[in-house]
């Protein structure tokens, strides 16, 4: 039986007059009665009974009519929802993040995603960019969110720059630079002080980064350690054991004996991307993408970011 087989039947059963359900059908009347001649062949029972004054369904007929129902509308869902998936509009989503994300940029895209796409599953993985990448070239994650790039160019990645932040100085509470002003503070500012990094696993471009930023600024920067998450240097920077500098997201946690303070011009400032393979075809990707870079546009105008 074929699903046209289905409609015709469904028309006819529910007008118990074959002219009206051809012209519901817009087929020829002759025509319809052929078809549902070779349905009652195809089913090898008889589903109607009719004579030249009405038509009525067979207790047979009757229990067809549910179950073709039923199909018809299973078969608009699967339609309905193939379109959907094809529009982005539906469908898993997987999407890798560095840590400093979790603090103001990734939750304003998250609502406005959920808000927009809800139907779109989204399976969220923190992770530093080294590991997106893997993720994503095995196929394990649709999207990475990384921040500033690669440290090597990958051609069968997609890399765009969604969002833009400025860089902020984190020094312990009880600096003397703390007391003197909260404002904006050249980076050579920090020429004297010991530096405390992440570990360059984590960060195998924000490190390097940094330092060429100090060596632009006139100075050479005295790392005395390279260990541990962002959150863990803060720790150190709250001991005193020195200084470091983070994008401003990080400036949203409440951090006993950190005193934040952000880089003057022309210090840069830090770029969040989106990684993808070019041969990923999930829709949902342009519209995760597009959203990404419409709350980080939002936001470089609020000067949040």
């Amino acid at each position: 039986m074929e699903l046209r087989h289905a409609r015709y039947f469904v028309a006819v059963a529910e007008e118990l007059n074959f002219r009206r359900a051809a012209e519901r059908l817009h087929l020829a009347q002759p025509s319809l009665s052929t078809q549902i001649r070779q349905l009652e062949q195809d089913v090898g029972v008889k589903l109607l009974e009719r004579d030249s004054h009405k038509v009525e369904l067979t207790p047979a007929g009757r229990s067809f009519l549910e179950g073709c129902r039923r199909l018809l509308q299973d078969a608009d869902d699967f339609s309905r929802t193939a379109r959907r998936i094809a529009g982005g509009e539906s469908g898993p989503l997987s999407i890798g993040f560095v840590p400093s994300l979790a603090h103001g940029l990734l939750p304003s895209v998250l609502r406005l995603f959920r808000k927009r796409f809800p139907d779109v599953q989204l399976f969220l993985n923190e992770m530093d960019s080294t590991a997106q990448i893997e993720q994503i070239a095995g196929h394990r994650i649709d999207l990475g969110f990384i921040g500033l790039g690669l440290p090597k160019d990958i051609p069968e990645l997609e890399i765009v720059a969604v969002a833009e932040e400025r860089l902020v100085a984190a020094i312990p509470q009880d600096h003397p630079i703390a007391h003197k002003s909260r404002k904006a503070i050249p980076l050579k500012a920090l020429a004297d002080e010991p530096f405390l990094l992440g570990s360059r696993v984590n960060a195998p471009v924000f490190n390097p980064w940094i330092i060429v930023l100090c060596q632009q600024a006139g100075f050479q920067p005295l790392v005395v350690q390279e260990s541990g998450q962002p959150i863990t240097v803060l720790n150190y920077v709250a001991a005193g054991l020195g200084v470091t500098i983070l994008p401003a997201q990080f400036s949203r946690l409440v951090t006993a004996g950190v005193c934040f303070i952000p880089l003057a011009r022309p210090t840069p400032r830090y770029r969040y991307c989106t990684a993808r393979l070019r041969n990923n075809h999930n829709p949902a990707l342009a519209h995760f993408i597009g959203i990404a870079r419409e709350v980080g546009d939002l936001d470089a105008r609020k000067h949040i970011l």
